[in-house]
């Protein structure tokens, strides 16, 4: 048996894992990412509420548990980094970016260099063997299916990743949970950014954080500037509710935001398109098909897509209308199940 190290957020799904993976008979430790500085202040997913959760059930499991302090990294290479998107008039993925750079990136050696094989955690995922290398693949669990998220993980960090739930559907990791009398049973899921202060949105406390300073601009309706609004950071496109003051006869979507220099936001009926281009793309395959499923978003539908590719960019032309694309989003690429690659959405 292995020596594996588990993800424990002290969530009903990680801890199943640890759980699992013991009772396999396999050498189990608990690890912890710590994201937020509590010099910024607390998030019960983020700081030390998440650290003592996580704790509490690696004591219950008699297991260790470790924690990585990534909060200076997470600060600068994610924070930071949606907070220059929003400013930019691009609307970020912190998610994408967090499993590829800080959750994979940072834990899968950390781990290693505690002895552990393998890091294992809860994403409802598969890894499969594809062109004769380890791919992700979507769970069997369509509503709970963490594929989108995790695009962007190296393929050379999956042989050493295992993700235990891919087989399972969540009302089954709960039953599970409550059979072995897990404390964290009944934990509800997490529905935001961790880092995302009550009662504010991602921009908003990114704004706070950082000491950004919001710039008022206008709308434009109908191709004329009309009511101010609050700041770019505030909006993305397909928003349809908080437009401020705007109060037009008929409902209307964000359709474009910026460009900065006049800080301006479009809203608009029309938003289905055709085409659309993403870069910095990351391919985990060696021959990338011309046609393949493109998702644009967590919960969009894949539609099939011809790809062309040229100068880090590559080319998408949708079979069939799709909604909102979003700058600064992944769009990721499929063939059937199995996540090919991942882009950003120019």
């Amino acid at each position: 048996m292995s020596k594996i190290g588990v993800a424990l957020s002290g969530g009903v799904d990680s801890s199943l894992v640890a759980l699992m993976l013991r009772e396999q008979g396999h050498e189990v430790i608990a690890v912890t990412l710590k994201v937020q500085d509590e010099a910024e202040g607390e998030s019960v997913c983020a700081g030390n509420a998440a650290v003592e959760r996580a704790r509490g059930v690696a004591e219950y499991l008699g297991i260790p548990h470790y924690v990585c302090d990534v909060s200076r990294d997470f600060r600068e290479i994610i924070l930071r980094h949606a907070q220059e998107e929003y400013a930019h008039a691009r609307t970020p993925s912190p998610c994408v970016r967090c499993n590829e750079w800080i959750k994979f990136g940072k834990l899968v050696p950390y781990v290693q260099s505690l002895g552990c094989t393998h890091l294992a955690t809860g994403h409802y995922a598969k890894i499969v063997t594809y062109q004769g290398r380890s791919c992700i693949a979507r769970g069997v669990d369509s509503n709970k299916d963490q594929s989108y998220f995790l695009s962007g993980v190296p393929p050379m960090l999956l042989d050493h990743v295992m993700f235990p739930l891919g087989g399972l559907c969540k009302p089954e990791v709960r039953v599970l949970a409550e059979k072995y009398g897990l404390p964290s049973a009944k934990t509800a899921d997490s529905q935001n950014v961790c880092i995302t202060r009550p009662g504010q949105t991602f921009a908003e406390t990114l704004w706070e954080i950082f000491g950004a300073e919001t710039k008022r601009g206008h709308f434009i309706v109908d191709g004329r500037l009309s009511v101010f609004h609050d700041g770019l950071h505030r909006y993305t496109v397909g928003q349809r509710h908080g437009l401020g003051n705007l109060a037009p006869a008929k409902p209307v979507w964000v359709k474009k935001v910026g460009p900065v220099d006049v800080e301006v936001t479009t809203v608009g009926r029309e938003l289905d398109v055709l085409y659309a281009e993403a870069d910095q793309l990351n391919w985990h395959v060696e021959h990338v098909p011309t046609r393949c499923l493109v998702q644009i978003r967590y919960r969009h539908k894949p539609v099939m897509a011809t790809v062309k590719q040229g100068n880090g960019v590559v080319q998408v032309s949708f079979d069939t209308p799709v909604h909102a694309v979003t700058p600064g989003q992944a769009m990721v690429f499929y063939d059937n199940d199995v996540v090919i690659g991942r882009g950003w959405i120019r």
